[in-house]
């Protein structure tokens, strides 16, 4: 008989010592109510360890190995509920209104390339549903344009999974039938794979979004979506997470944020813009 260990206690001092590190390090912020959370996810981690206390983990995270203990940190505390062609409405007027005029804007500048960055990206869902949508418009909208989708985030498992590829029906759920059977592969059973065509189009990277001095090494984008992100974030991070993204776009380009997020306290220098029954923002 498998017993599962008994979850450790965390002191509030624990927790304040956890919560000021993650902080530090990847600009998420637990309020109080959130002790239960971290007590929760790093339970496990804790024990497998072989540490007494929470304290002891703290000590690990901040030592020589801290490095590779942090990557599995990360892991544990982010969050990653996804799915493809989630909050349609915003994925239907980035096909309908800010990719042609993404499209043009490129051309009128003298590019050939398209760039789009999908920031915390999770387990690859939201860039390969934006590859989705490229690879249906390539011969028109955006003819003559080579495009390049950038998904980026803090945990390297997701990323591990976003490079296989592989999902279950359940995160396919929004997907019409002729939408699935052109662009995946059935594995069998209850999985399907991204076809090569759109592997291609698709780059993953590990990026912290506190890494400010990164932003520039990722070059400029004409897209950037970033959605239900933001609200892990104290008003400092917003602020310089959303000067990053204002420094690597293009005039004009545009910024999609979470249908809950709105970045108007924080606008440096983007303008709210509204499409049937979704917003977005384009650099001023």
């Amino acid at each position: 008989m498998n017993l599962v260990p008994a979850k450790m206690q965390m002191s509030p001092t624990e927790f304040k010592q956890l919560r000021d590190f993650i902080y530090a390090k990847s600009g998420i912020y637990f309020n109080e109510s959130k002790q239960y959370f971290l007590e929760n996810r790093l339970s496990r981690r804790v024990q497998d360890l072989n540490l007494k206390a929470f304290s002891d983990y703290v000590s690990i995270l901040q030592s020589a190995r801290g490095l590779e203990e942090l990557k599995k940190l990360f892991v544990e505390i982010t969050t990653n509920e996804t799915s493809f062609w989630r909050n349609p409405p915003q994925i239907e007027a980035f096909q309908n209104t800010v990719l042609p005029d993404a499209a043009k804007l490129a051309r009128e500048r003298g590019q050939t390339r398209l760039r789009i960055w999908s920031a915390a990206c999770s387990s690859g869902e939201e860039p390969y549903t934006l590859a989705l949508v490229v690879q249906d418009l390539k011969d028109t909208v955006l003819k003559g344009l080579t495009v390049e989708i950038l998904g980026t985030d803090i945990s390297e498992k997701v990323l591990a999974q976003a490079q296989d590829g592989i999902y279950g029906s359940y995160t396919l759920r929004n997907l019409t039938p002729q939408q699935l059977q052109k662009h995946f592969q059935s594995l069998g059973g209850d999985l399907f794979q991204v076809k090569p065509e759109l592997q291609r189009l698709v780059q993953l990277k590990n990026f912290n979004l506190v890494d400010y001095n990164g932003y520039r090494m990722l070059g400029n984008f004409d897209v950037i979506f970033c959605r239900n992100v933001l609200i892990y974030f104290d008003d400092t991070v917003k602020a310089s997470v959303l000067k990053g993204f204002h420094g690597q776009l293009h005039p004009k380009a545009y910024l999609m944020v979470g249908h809950s997020e709105s970045i108007h306290a924080y606008n440096i220098g983007f303008e709210l813009l509204h499409f049937s029954k979704a917003m977005g923002y384009r650099k001023k």
